[in-house]
C-alpha cells in the first residue's frame, strides 16, 4: 500500500466514526449499537458522494415518510 492509500483509508476511518457518532448524537441509534456490515458499505459510498459525517448519518438513519 502507499502512502497515498494509507491516509484515504485513514481518512474513511475517521469520517466513518464521526458519521457513528453524530447518528448516535441525533438519537438515530442508541447505545450500546453495533453495526452490520453494510452500514460501512454504505457510509463509503456516502463518503465518496461528498457527504458530511452528519449528512451520512442522517441519509442512513433518519426516518423517511
Amino acid at each position: 500500500m502507499t502512502d497515498q492509500s494509507n491516509r484515504e483509508a485513514q481518512m474513511l476511518q475517521e469520517w466513518t466514526r464521526s458519521a457513528l457518532d453524530a447518528a448516535v448524537y441525533a438519537g438515530f441509534v442508541a447505545l450500546p449499537w453495533r453495526p452490520a456490515e453494510y452500514v460501512y458499505g454504505t457510509l463509503h459510498g456516502y463518503y465518496l458522494a461528498g457527504l458530511t459525517p452528519a449528512e451520512g448519518a442522517e441519509a442512513l438513519f433518519a426516518v423517511r415518510h
